[in-house]
């Protein structure tokens, strides 16, 4: 059994069913996440992060939804300051005594890149999610378009 459709699915592939649809009691504008919206406390990690929300998701992100987007451009941000602190440090550390142990940093970097994930998911950010929430179909390419697609990066 597949899962319900939601009204805003329904509105978006035209109601199929014919079946009446609640009146929405609001309908949420698109935000426009611009540069100038960033919030200048973004390192660059954040900043891509933002504009890469901007790009790919500011058709479909509202304004409740900036909240989400500066949490995970902050969390790109710690991830890019965990990573630097593990290259510069490895993942295995020494006791005084000759004991190794795992950085803390590895730990704080698994954590947190699992928050990140959902933040990507509840933003409709990767290929099934976007299918989820109705904004885009997520299709395998058949072999036709497989083969159309070499021939034309072969003859270009």
């Amino acid at each position: 059994m597949s899962a319900r459709k939601t009204a805003e699915q329904k509105r978006l592939t035209g109601n199929p069913g014919k079946r009446s649809l609640p009146t929405p009691i609001s309908v949420v504008p698109p935000a426009r996440l611009t540069p100038s919206t960033a919030p200048g406390h973004l390192g660059p990690a954040g900043l891509r992060m933002w504009e890469h929300c901007r790009q790919y998701a500011g058709q479909w992100v509202a304004d409740s939804d900036i909240e989400q987007v500066r949490l995970l451009c902050e969390a790109m941000d710690r991830r890019a300051d965990l990573m630097a602190r593990l290259a510069n440090d490895g993942y295995v550390l020494f006791t005084d005594k000759g004991y190794a142990y795992q950085h803390p940093a590895a730990g704080m970097l698994t954590a947190l890149e699992a928050q990140i994930t959902k933040w990507l998911s509840l933003l409709g950010l990767t290929p099934s999610d976007r299918g989820r929430l109705g904004v885009a179909e997520v299709k395998a390419q058949s072999t036709l378009e497989r083969i159309r697609a070499q021939r034309a990066r072969s003859v270009g």
